[in-house]
Protein backbone atom coordinates (compact mmCIF):
# COMPACT_ATOMS: atom_id res chain seq x y z
CA UNK A 1 0.00 0.00 0.00
CA UNK A 2 1.51 3.44 -0.76
CA UNK A 3 1.92 6.08 1.39
CA UNK A 4 -0.63 8.04 -0.19
CA UNK A 5 -3.31 5.44 0.56
CA UNK A 6 -2.25 5.08 4.05
CA UNK A 7 -2.66 8.56 4.41
CA UNK A 8 -6.18 8.35 3.12
CA UNK A 9 -7.16 5.21 5.32
CA UNK A 10 -5.83 6.90 8.18
CA UNK A 11 -7.33 10.30 8.10
CA UNK A 12 -11.18 8.39 7.10
CA UNK A 13 -10.91 6.54 10.58
CA UNK A 14 -9.81 9.87 11.99
CA UNK A 15 -13.48 11.54 9.88
CA UNK A 16 -15.87 8.17 11.07
CA UNK A 17 -14.34 8.70 14.85
CA UNK A 18 -14.43 12.24 14.93
CA UNK A 19 -18.45 12.51 13.66
CA UNK A 20 -19.17 9.45 16.42
CA UNK A 21 -17.53 11.25 19.19
CA UNK A 22 -19.45 14.58 18.04
CA UNK A 23 -22.81 12.45 17.70
CA UNK A 24 -21.95 11.13 21.47
CA UNK A 25 -21.53 14.24 22.99
CA UNK A 26 -24.90 15.83 21.31
CA UNK A 27 -27.06 13.18 22.49
CA UNK A 28 -25.57 13.64 26.07
CA UNK A 29 -25.89 17.46 25.90
CA UNK A 30 -29.29 17.24 24.44
CA UNK A 31 -30.51 14.53 27.97
CA UNK A 32 -33.38 15.19 29.80
CA UNK A 33 -32.18 16.65 33.47
CA UNK A 34 -33.54 14.57 36.07
CA UNK A 35 -35.95 16.77 39.43
CA UNK A 36 -35.55 16.17 42.32
CA UNK A 37 -38.61 16.43 45.37
CA UNK A 38 -38.47 16.32 49.08
CA UNK A 39 -41.22 15.84 51.39
CA UNK A 40 -41.67 18.74 53.88
CA UNK A 41 -42.46 19.26 57.35
CA UNK A 42 -45.64 21.39 58.52
CA UNK A 43 -45.29 25.12 56.96
CA UNK A 44 -47.49 27.00 60.10
CA UNK A 45 -46.34 24.58 62.82
CA UNK A 46 -47.60 27.75 65.56
CA UNK A 47 -50.85 27.59 64.16
CA UNK A 48 -51.00 23.85 64.85
CA UNK A 49 -49.26 22.81 67.82
CA UNK A 50 -51.12 20.86 70.92
CA UNK A 51 -52.99 23.25 73.31
CA UNK A 52 -52.07 20.68 76.62
CA UNK A 53 -47.94 22.34 76.97
CA UNK A 54 -47.43 19.06 77.87
CA UNK A 55 -43.60 19.61 76.81
CA UNK A 56 -41.98 15.99 79.06
CA UNK A 57 -44.13 14.13 76.53
CA UNK A 58 -41.07 11.61 74.87
CA UNK A 59 -42.19 10.05 72.28
CA UNK A 60 -39.72 7.04 70.73
CA UNK A 61 -41.03 7.23 66.44
CA UNK A 62 -40.77 3.72 64.93
CA UNK A 63 -40.20 0.91 63.80
CA UNK A 64 -41.22 2.59 60.72
CA UNK A 65 -41.24 0.41 57.15
CA UNK A 66 -42.53 1.01 53.79
CA UNK A 67 -43.40 -1.43 51.32
CA UNK A 68 -40.11 -2.41 49.17
CA UNK A 69 -41.50 -0.93 45.71
CA UNK A 70 -40.84 2.29 47.12
CA UNK A 71 -37.73 1.54 47.76
CA UNK A 72 -36.06 4.13 44.71
CA UNK A 73 -35.27 7.23 44.95
CA UNK A 74 -37.79 7.33 40.98
CA UNK A 75 -41.29 8.47 41.83
CA UNK A 76 -43.56 5.46 41.72
CA UNK A 77 -47.24 6.06 40.35
CA UNK A 78 -49.88 3.30 40.15
CA UNK A 79 -50.97 3.08 36.71
CA UNK A 80 -53.26 0.07 36.80
CA UNK A 81 -54.86 -2.74 38.86
CA UNK A 82 -51.76 -4.24 39.36
CA UNK A 83 -48.58 -2.25 37.27
CA UNK A 84 -46.77 1.04 38.88
CA UNK A 85 -45.00 3.59 37.25
CA UNK A 86 -41.27 4.85 37.58
CA UNK A 87 -40.40 8.13 36.34
CA UNK A 88 -36.93 8.22 35.90
CA UNK A 89 -36.55 12.33 35.49
CA UNK A 90 -38.22 13.00 38.70
CA UNK A 91 -36.92 11.76 41.87
CA UNK A 92 -36.64 11.64 45.27
CA UNK A 93 -34.11 13.80 46.37
CA UNK A 94 -33.13 11.56 49.70
CA UNK A 95 -34.89 8.12 50.49
CA UNK A 96 -38.33 8.15 50.61
CA UNK A 97 -37.97 6.32 53.57
CA UNK A 98 -35.54 8.91 55.49
CA UNK A 99 -37.50 11.60 54.33
CA UNK A 100 -41.04 10.44 55.51
CA UNK A 101 -39.23 9.59 58.90
CA UNK A 102 -37.67 13.00 59.03
CA UNK A 103 -41.05 15.11 58.18
CA UNK A 104 -42.75 12.91 61.04
CA UNK A 105 -40.32 13.40 63.68
CA UNK A 106 -40.55 17.06 62.92
CA UNK A 107 -44.64 17.13 62.57
CA UNK A 108 -44.84 14.94 66.08
CA UNK A 109 -42.50 17.52 67.59
CA UNK A 110 -44.58 20.59 66.70
CA UNK A 111 -47.59 19.36 67.55
CA UNK A 112 -46.64 17.82 71.09
CA UNK A 113 -44.72 21.06 72.20
CA UNK A 114 -41.99 18.36 72.85
CA UNK A 115 -38.33 18.71 71.86
CA UNK A 116 -38.35 14.90 72.88
CA UNK A 117 -38.68 12.99 70.06
CA UNK A 118 -36.52 10.22 69.46
CA UNK A 119 -35.77 8.36 66.38
CA UNK A 120 -35.82 4.00 66.53
CA UNK A 121 -33.07 2.87 64.74
CA UNK A 122 -30.61 5.85 65.51
CA UNK A 123 -31.18 7.41 68.56
CA UNK A 124 -30.90 4.03 71.18
CA UNK A 125 -33.90 5.77 73.55
CA UNK A 126 -35.59 3.32 75.23
CA UNK A 127 -37.29 5.05 77.58
CA UNK A 128 -39.73 7.21 76.69
CA UNK A 129 -42.98 7.72 77.25
CA UNK A 130 -44.94 6.51 74.00
CA UNK A 131 -43.22 4.60 71.51
CA UNK A 132 -45.53 4.68 67.73
CA UNK A 133 -44.41 1.87 65.37
CA UNK A 134 -45.75 2.18 61.67
CA UNK A 135 -45.91 -0.18 59.10
CA UNK A 136 -46.84 1.69 55.78
CA UNK A 137 -48.75 -0.31 53.34
CA UNK A 138 -49.93 2.39 50.42
CA UNK A 139 -48.07 6.32 49.87
CA UNK A 140 -48.67 6.69 45.83
CA UNK A 141 -50.84 8.58 43.74
CA UNK A 142 -53.33 6.52 42.00
CA UNK A 143 -54.78 6.97 38.27
CA UNK A 144 -57.90 8.46 39.29
CA UNK A 145 -55.75 11.45 40.46
CA UNK A 146 -55.39 11.24 44.27
CA UNK A 147 -52.21 10.66 46.39
CA UNK A 148 -53.41 7.86 49.05
CA UNK A 149 -51.13 7.26 52.45
CA UNK A 150 -52.61 3.94 54.36
CA UNK A 151 -50.64 2.63 57.27
CA UNK A 152 -51.29 0.32 60.47
CA UNK A 153 -50.26 1.55 63.28
CA UNK A 154 -49.70 1.37 67.29
CA UNK A 155 -49.32 3.74 70.09
CA UNK A 156 -47.54 1.93 73.38
CA UNK A 157 -46.47 3.07 76.70
CA UNK A 158 -43.40 2.56 78.28
CA UNK A 159 -45.93 1.21 81.65
CA UNK A 160 -47.38 -2.28 80.60
CA UNK A 161 -50.90 -0.72 82.94
CA UNK A 162 -50.78 2.46 80.51
CA UNK A 163 -53.57 1.50 77.45
CA UNK A 164 -51.90 1.75 73.84
CA UNK A 165 -54.05 2.20 70.67
CA UNK A 166 -53.75 0.37 67.41
CA UNK A 167 -55.69 1.79 64.21
CA UNK A 168 -55.51 1.41 60.52
CA UNK A 169 -55.49 4.75 58.66
CA UNK A 170 -56.31 6.23 55.23
CA UNK A 171 -55.80 9.03 54.27
CA UNK A 172 -57.04 10.88 50.81
CA UNK A 173 -55.56 13.45 49.38
CA UNK A 174 -56.87 15.27 45.66
CA UNK A 175 -54.03 16.16 43.50
CA UNK A 176 -54.83 19.71 42.87
CA UNK A 177 -52.12 20.93 40.38
CA UNK A 178 -50.76 19.00 37.33
CA UNK A 179 -47.47 17.32 37.36
CA UNK A 180 -45.28 15.60 39.71
CA UNK A 181 -45.73 19.00 41.86
CA UNK A 182 -48.53 18.64 42.77
CA UNK A 183 -48.33 14.70 43.48
CA UNK A 184 -45.60 15.72 45.67
CA UNK A 185 -47.82 18.06 47.50
CA UNK A 186 -50.76 15.55 48.33
CA UNK A 187 -48.25 12.95 49.31
CA UNK A 188 -47.06 15.87 51.75
CA UNK A 189 -50.55 16.43 52.72
CA UNK A 190 -51.96 13.03 53.87
CA UNK A 191 -48.39 12.72 55.65
CA UNK A 192 -49.31 15.91 57.86
CA UNK A 193 -52.75 14.32 58.20
CA UNK A 194 -51.42 11.12 59.42
CA UNK A 195 -49.07 13.69 61.86
CA UNK A 196 -52.05 14.75 63.33
CA UNK A 197 -53.62 11.74 63.86
CA UNK A 198 -50.78 10.26 66.04
CA UNK A 199 -50.64 13.35 68.35
CA UNK A 200 -54.18 13.40 68.57
CA UNK A 201 -54.08 9.83 69.94
CA UNK A 202 -51.15 10.37 72.01
CA UNK A 203 -52.99 13.34 73.94
CA UNK A 204 -56.01 11.77 74.31
CA UNK A 205 -53.65 9.00 76.64
CA UNK A 206 -52.56 11.82 78.43
CA UNK A 207 -55.78 13.01 79.52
Amino acid sequence: MTTVKRLEKSCSMWMVLLVLGSALTACAGSGTPSTFYMLRSMENPQESLSETGKDTISLLVGPVTLPAYLDRNQMVTIAGNNEVALDEFNRWAESLRESFYRVLLEDLSFLLKTPKVYRYDQSGENDSDYQVSIDVTRFDCTPEGDAVLTAFWTVRGKDNGTPGITKKSVFRTPVSSPGFPGMVDALNQTLTAFGREIASAIESLER
